[in-house]
């Protein structure tokens, strides 16, 4: 059965919100929270004493969170000149706060993940300074790199448990089950957020002396506080109350539960990190990228397979954000004050460099999942394939067993250890649609080898030199055929600007130009597989630089003697 730990993760930190969220009428859980409060305050009489309406609301914005950099300073509970109190519960400022250490220290121990913030170093460090008038919590400037630790323990808690593909399979398994179920079982019903939030008014006024209780208020608040009782009883153990139920009407709700506890689950066949562009940075209009991509592919691999088919209907794509900061692409550091040893109160923001020259370039990343969502063994294989063959960069290429592309005719997509199990036994001519593959004269890829890239290869001689031909005579001596292939997966990503910004242009081949490619010339880019050379000129005209997999911000970090000049050539290297 499902870990009832990562349950509960789960059930607290999305179910909940996103059950009531997809509801016209929703609830936050940090409204509910405070609602929750507050009736414990009106039915205790000390408690009323010793609070007044501006603690109230003090507390109110520590549970609900308060940006502190705020030009028009937005609390009402305490002045701007203890900014720094909503710094330490919900920190919308930094994202530095209790909430966060507690749920690393929690989820990491139950999860069984090794936890490498060590938060009680920040806390030695903390100390109240002013910047720009507002009191602000700023730490020492040797602590600088804990903050990144604290962000990296994040970002690992979220890519390995928070977002596990099979913890998000079971969890929109649960969304399904927990709609279906809402109309038969109260607590989860949903709660207007208005209504929730003119009961909270009416509470503090009465908890405060301001008004006293009406009989109007009575009659409006029996049926707030009836539903709130019943969402207080909302735990993961509704899990097993729609499981075992014998409800009819529950019925649907709790196959879905069956689904999980048996694991009757979609099948993630692959996941990929996606470029983030300008105009899609957002994970809706990504994900609809994606489905789209995904379905291209499909119908590209369905005509290149005409045995096998693959249905669109089948697959189910997903984008999950993966940050490393708070604020989404920022540097972490950049809204965290620090101050130094000689100077306890002039507070500044630290640069990157000074922490370590060996941080990320980019602190958000974008990761797309293909879900198939049929129960076929065969058919998930093949989706499998589909994938590969996707992000290699859609290999392609056509072998023939005679003399100019005669003969049987046979498409490979991806690795074929042996030629036994297709169409045809050996290859004496070749057409490489897309990629670059290396061909062998044995099985199992073993004896000489051919390496191809893109062009029409009319006989083994052509083969045999590696380069592309026009025309097609029977050589003599005939060389060997090629009885075994793989795709060797080239992929680079060019950008016009520097820092990987501006137009990008990703390719799998060479190219003596950009001419055509969307981009005038190369500032920076991305080397995903393979090495690739990148020439100062067009035709690749010198100077040549030779990049492995790797990122290379600007020219300089290739080694350019110009640390301004642009590549406009590149050429992937086979030899």
């Amino acid at each position: 059965m499902m870990d009832m730990r990562r349950l509960h993760c789960l059930f607290l930190g999305f179910i909940i919100c996103e059950v009531l969220v997809l509801c016209v009428l929703f609830l936050y859980y940090k409204v509910a929270s405070f609602w929750m409060f507050l009736d414990i305050v009106e039915k205790n009489d000390e408690l009323k004493q010793k609070l007044n309406e501006k603690d109230l609301r003090f507390i109110k914005e520590l549970i609900e969170g308060v940006d502190t950099a705020d030009p028009q300073w937005p609390a009402t509970g305490r002045s701007k000149n203890k900014a720094f109190l909503y710094e330490i519960v919900i920190n919308k400022w930094n994202g530095i706060d209790v909430h966060r250490w507690d749920y690393f220290a929690r989820d990491c121990h139950h999860l069984g993940i090794p936890n490498s913030f060590d938060h009680q170093r920040l806390l030695e460090s903390a100390r109240v300074c002013k910047v720009n008038g507002r009191n602000h919590i700023c730490f020492r400037d040797k602590v600088a790199d804990n903050v990144y630790d604290m962000f990296r323990t994040q970002y690992t808690l979220y890519s390995q448990a928070y977002q596990h593909k099979i913890g998000n399979i079971s969890q929109k398994k649960i969304i399904d089950a927990l709609l279906e179920a809402r109309d038969k079982l109260p607590k989860i019903s949903p709660i207007a957020v208005s209504k929730l939030q003119d009961d909270i008014e009416r509470k503090i006024r009465w908890i405060t002396g301001v008004s006293s209780h009406t009989h109007e208020d009575d009659e409006n608040s029996t049926e707030l506080n009836r539903e709130m009782r019943e969402f207080a009883k909302l735990t993961d153990h509704i899990f097993e109350e729609i499981l075992y139920s014998s409800d009819v009407g529950l019925e649907g709700a709790r196959k879905k539960l069956e689904d999980v506890v048996k694991r009757r689950l979609p099948k993630c066949v692959g996941e990929t990190r996606l470029i983030k562009r300008d105009n899609l940075d957002h994970k809706k209009a990504l994900n609809q990228t994606l489905q789209n991509m995904w379905n291209k592919a499909v119908d590209e691999w369905n005509k290149l397979h005409p045995a096998v088919f693959l249905d669109k209907k089948d697959f189910s794509t997903e984008v999950i954000q993966l940050d490393c900061t708070h604020s989404t692409g920022k540097n972490p550091i950049d809204n965290v004050y620090f101050y130094r040893k000689w100077n306890l109160t002039e507070a500044f923001k630290i640069k990157k460099y000074e922490v370590s020259s060996l941080l990320p370039e980019e602190f958000t990343e974008y990761v797309g999942r293909v879900y198939y969502t049929k129960n076929s063994v065969e058919e998930e294989m093949d989706a499998k394939e589909c994938f590969k063959w996707w992000c290699l960069g859609k290999c392609v290429i056509e072998l023939y067993d005679q003399h100019a592309f005669k003969g049987t005719k046979c498409v490979i997509t991806g690795n074929c250890p042996s030629l036994d199990h297709c169409s045809i036994t050996e290859v004496r001519s070749c057409k490489v649609i897309r990629g670059v593959w290396k061909l062998w004269k044995g099985r199992g890829y073993n004896g000489d080898d051919y390496l191809l890239k893109e062009g029409d290869y009319p006989n083994l001689k052509a083969l045999s030199d590696c380069k592309s031909t026009a025309s097609a005579p029977a050589p003599a001596p005939v060389p060997d055929p090629a009885w075994s292939l793989v795709c060797l997966p080239f992929m680079i990503h060019l950008y016009e600007k520097v820092n990987f910004e501006g137009p990008i242009f990703e390719t799998t081949v060479d190219h003596r130009s950009l001419d055509g490619c969307g981009i005038n010339e190369v500032h920076s880019c991305k080397v995903l597989s393979g090495v690739w050379d990148l020439y100062g000129g067009p035709d690749y005209a010198e100077p040549r630089y030779q990049l492995q997999k790797g990122e290379y911000p600007n020219p300089g970090s290739w080694c350019a003697s110009d640390p301004t000049a642009p590549a406009l050539s590149v050429k992937c290297v086979t030899e």
